[in-house]
C-alpha cells in the first residue's frame, strides 16, 4: 500500500513545482509548507496503481503565500485530496566568508 502521508508529501512536492513555475527565475526560490488542511483519504493505493497528482491555485500568490487544492487520482477515482498552504521565499545572495577557518586534526 502507498501510505496517505506519502500521498500528501507527493502533493506538496507537486505544489512546490507549481508555485515555483509561476516565478521568474524559479531556481532562486525556496518553498516552505505551512499548513495542510481538509485532507481526506478516500481509497487505498495499491502496488501497480498509477497515482496522478493535480494541484490548483485557490487564490493568486500574495506576499509569497500560496494556497492550493491538491487531488490524487488512480484512474478516474479520487484517492486523496486536501488544501495545502506554502510560503515561497526568494533566496538571498551568498556572501563571501570573512575569514577562513582552520581545524587542527591532530
Amino acid at each position: 500500500m502507498f501510505p496517505g502521508v506519502l500521498q500528501v508529501e507527493a502533493l506538496a512536492q507537486t505544489g512546490g513545482i507549481l508555485a515555483l513555475s509561476l516565478q521568474e527565475d524559479p531556481g532562486n526560490w525556496d518553498t516552505y509548507f505551512v499548513k495542510i488542511d481538509k485532507t481526506k483519504f478516500k481509497q487505498k493505493v495499491l502496488p501497480g496503481d498509477t497515482l496522478i497528482l493535480k494541484m490548483e491555485l485557490l487564490a493568486p500568490i500574495r506576499r509569497g503565500i500560496v494556497q492550493m487544492q491538491g487531488t490524487a487520482y488512480v484512474g478516474d477515482n479520487i484517492v486523496s485530496e486536501g488544501e495545502l498552504t506554502a510560503q515561497i521565499v526568494k533566496r538571498t545572495k551568498k556572501t563571501e566568508p570573512v575569514a577562513d577557518v582552520v581545524i587542527d586534526q591532530q
